[in-house]
Formats: C-alpha cells, sequence, structure tokens
C-alpha cells in the first residue's frame, strides 16, 4: 500500500513539473483579419476603411474590448465623412469642389519568438494629409497586450524624454529638422501612451514614435526614436539608391538600314534576384531585336540590292524619366523605321523605400481600375471634338489596350508620384498622335 502510495506521488510531482515546463515554452499565436470594411467614392471624395480583428489572446476581455475600439471607427469615420460630403455638396458645385479621403487600415509590422506587432493609420487628404498611426504590440508568451508600464515606469520615461531630446538636438546639429520647442515636445510626450506612439521593435528594444507635424515639418513624415540603455537613436528610412547604364553596345550601319541597341542594365535593387529577372528581361528583348534586323537583313539582300533596296531601321535603349526621393522611373524604347515608324515603350517604377520593382496592384487598387479607364476615356472624347476624331473610341480598341496596361508595363510614377497611363504609336489613337500619355487624377 505505502508503495503504490509511493509510485502515485512520483508520477504526479512528475506531471505537474512536465505541466510546469509544457506551461512555461508555451507561445500564443495571434491572427489578424479583417473583421469589417465600408467604401464610398463620390468622385471628388471618397472612404475607405478596413478595420482588425485579433484573435488568439489569452485574456478574452483584453482581446475584446481592442477589437471593439477598433469596429468603433467604422461609424466614428463614416459620420466624420459624411458631414464633410453632405456641407461641401451643399456649398460648392462639379469641379469647385474641395477634395478630400479618409481612410483607415491595418498592417503588421513584425512577428519573432517574443512578438507580434501590428499597427492600425487613420489617413486623412485634403490638398495635404495627415497620418495618425497606433503600434500594437502582443507578448506571445503572456497572450496579451504590453503594456508601456511593462517596459518603463516614471522614472525611465522621464530618462528617456531627456534622450529623445538630444537625439533631437543631435540630429538638428546637420540639418534643421526637429522642433526645440521644450513645451511642445512635452505636449506630444505626454500622449505616447493614450496614443499608443510605442511598439517593441525586433531587438526588443522600446521605440516611441511622432505622428506627422508632431515635432517636425511634415515633409519629415513620421519620427521614430529606438531606445537602448543609455541613448535614443533616431530611425532613419533606409533609402535605396539606383543605377542605370549601358551593358552592351551593338551598332551596324548600311546606305539601307542600320542597328543600334544600348542594353539597359539596372543595379540597386534590394533582391538580387528580381535584379537578374529584369536584366534578363532587357537582355532578350535586345536579343529578339538582333534576330529580327539580322532576318530583315538578309531578306532585303535577296530581293533587291544597292539603292532600290528597302530602307529600315532597328533601335533599343532607356530614357530615365524620374529621380525623386522615392522613386526611380525609367522606360525602354523599342524602335522600328520602314517608311512610317513604331515605338514600343515599357516602363519601370523602382521605390527606393522598398528597393523593389513597384507592381501595378502595389499602386493601383481594384476598385479604382474602372475609374482610370472613364477618365482616360472621357479625355479622349474631349480631344476628338477639338482633334477630328485623334483616339479610336468607336470600338473596344481603348478596352483591349486598357487591359494590357499591367502587362505591358505601360504605366508609371512621375515625378509627382501621380500614376501615368502610357499607349505605343496606333495603340489607341492615329499616328501622328505618337505615343499618348495620361496623367491620372
Amino acid at each position: 500500500m505505502k508503495k503504490n502510495l509511493l509510485i502515485g506521488l512520483f508520477v504526479l510531482i512528475l506531471t505537474i513539473a512536465f505541466t510546469g515546463v509544457v506551461s512555461a515554452d508555451k507561445t500564443y499565436k495571434f491572427e489578424l483579419s479583417e473583421g469589417a470594411s465600408r467604401t464610398d467614392d463620390a468622385g471628388y471624395y471618397y472612404l475607405k476603411i478596413s478595420v482588425p480583428q485579433i484573435s488568439g489572446m489569452s485574456n478574452e476581455e483584453q482581446q475584446e474590448d481592442l477589437n471593439g475600439y477598433f469596429l468603433s471607427y467604422v461609424d466614428y469615420l463614416t459620420d466624420e465623412y459624411t458631414a464633410d460630403k453632405e456641407y461641401f455638396e451643399a456649398n460648392f458645385e462639379g469641379d469647385e469642389s474641395p477634395r478630400f479621403g479618409y481612410e483607415y487600415f491595418y498592417e503588421p509590422v513584425y512577428e519573432n519568438d517574443d512578438y507580434f506587432v501590428f499597427k492600425t493609420t487613420l489617413f486623412y487628404a485634403a490638398g495635404s494629409s495627415m497620418s495618425v498611426n497606433e503600434y500594437w504590440t502582443l507578448n506571445k508568451k503572456t497572450g496579451e497586450l504590453t503594456e508601456l508600464s511593462d517596459l518603463a515606469d516614471s522614472e525611465r520615461l522621464t530618462g528617456i524624454r531627456s534622450m529623445i531630446l538630444d537625439a533631437m538636438k543631435l540630429e538638428n546639429e546637420t540639418e534643421e529638422v526637429f522642433w526645440l520647442d521644450e513645451e511642445n515636445f512635452d505636449i506630444a510626450f505626454s500622449y505616447i501612451e493614450e496614443y499608443q506612439h510605442w511598439y517593441v521593435n525586433e531587438a526588443g528594444n522600446l521605440v516611441i514614435t511622432f505622428d506627422k507635424y508632431e515635432i517636425a515639418p511634415g515633409a519629415y513624415g513620421e519620427s521614430q526614436f529606438e531606445i537602448t540603455d543609455d541613448k535614443a537613436a533616431l530611425i532613419k528610412d533606409e533609402k535605396y539608391s539606383f543605377d542605370i547604364h549601358v551593358g552592351e553596345t551593338v551598332e551596324d550601319q548600311n546606305t539601307n538600314w542600320y542597328l543600334k541597341i544600348s542594353l539597359p542594365v539596372v543595379s540597386g535593387l534590394k533582391d538580387k534576384a528580381e535584379e537578374e529577372n529584369l536584366n534578363t528581361h532587357f537582355a532578350e528583348i535586345a536579343n529578339g531585336i538582333k534576330k529580327e534586323y539580322a532576318m530583315s537583313v538578309a531578306t532585303a539582300e535577296e530581293s533587291a540590292s544597292g539603292e532600290d533596296g528597302p530602307h529600315f531601321g532597328y533601335e533599343y535603349g532607356y530614357e530615365i524619366i524620374a529621380d525623386t526621393d522615392d522613386y526611380f522611373t525609367f522606360k525602354t524604347v523599342a524602335f522600328f523605321a520602314a517608311g512610317s515608324s513604331m515605338t514600343s515603350s515599357e516602363f519601370w517604377t523602382l521605390s527606393k523605400n522598398t528597393g523593389s520593382l513597384l507592381q501595378w496592384e502595389d499602386v493601383v487598387p481594384e476598385d479604382r481600375i474602372e475609374k482610370i479607364h472613364d477618365q482616360i476615356l472621357n479625355e479622349m472624347k474631349a480631344a476628338n471634338k477639338t482633334n477630328n476624331g485623334i483616339y479610336f473610341i468607336d470600338d473596344d480598341t481603348l478596352d483591349t489596350a486598357f487591359s494590357n496596361v499591367a502587362a505591358y508595363h505601360h504605366w508609371y510614377l512621375n515625378e509627382d508620384g501621380k500614376l501615368v497611363i502610357a499607349f505605343d504609336k496606333y495603340e489607341v489613337a492615329v499616328g501622328a498622335q505618337g505615343t499618348p500619355e495620361f496623367v491620372i487624377d
């Protein structure tokens, strides 16, 4: 009896011990999904809301409160938008009306073994724009939302305040960026907890954030400071630098025909595989043109000789369109002349913020495509009234060309960051119109 009791006690102890180990090592898995959405597009005004919902937290009451907070933005922003829209419609007509838009959306910041961090953004545009970001740090060990008080008590926050001011002053020594009015800074700093202007980064350090216009001019956007043991360091957005140059030059000149190729080679992309794919594409286009030229020359030499033969030329090269703080845009151009001429261009926009080639779906939301099509069509109709039908709008020519914009790389972002849709010669208009382009509102 005593032996059985000891065995049972031993098993119980092992069970408790192993249960404790499992509990200590347990990590929570959080899921972020869209809980509600609302959109409206009235031409001059727009509303776009995408509200997050979080699941997987250990504290169900805390999770319910957090999700309820996000959902409250649906009605709040809808009411604000509706009131503004009604006011402007009552007081302005047509093109005189101001343009404005409200957006609310969310995105993950990062996830590692310890934390899951995401942010929500309230965006408002009316001439200029304003973004308000809130950050949410979920602890994967406890399954709960991390609070600022978990990381810094009042004494620690006082030290952080001084460190951030020192970092701002240091930055201003080389370029006057920050407003060093301590009263203004203290107001902004006092709201970092209430406004969720902080998070834990992947290194496990506290990051304090300030929205656009809070402590610096709007041109500098959001400011973030990483807090280490003894200082605050301004987090600067990493910018990528791109270069494009001629990798190979091919020239052939005859009395009746010519070939001129300046092969573009681009460098500086973050993903070297993406960079290689892009340069391979350019090389394939160039090789195809060389083959076409060789076949045309062979045919011409068989059919005629001397000045009686056909006259034609092939060219391939590139042209830089824009090089701004955010984008590097260029186009590759294939040109063919034989009596008349034909130009075919492809456009490429590289983001200096991500180091990657922008994709159509990155720039153009699905719900905007029809609006873009209609703007182009209306501009074509207006041009035809004064230029005797230069655009082909009586059949499905535009629909076909527009459906190929993404695949043919017939779009780019210009120096102002605006979307431009481009078409090849003869694609949507008579040859005299050249290569039409449309800047999208």
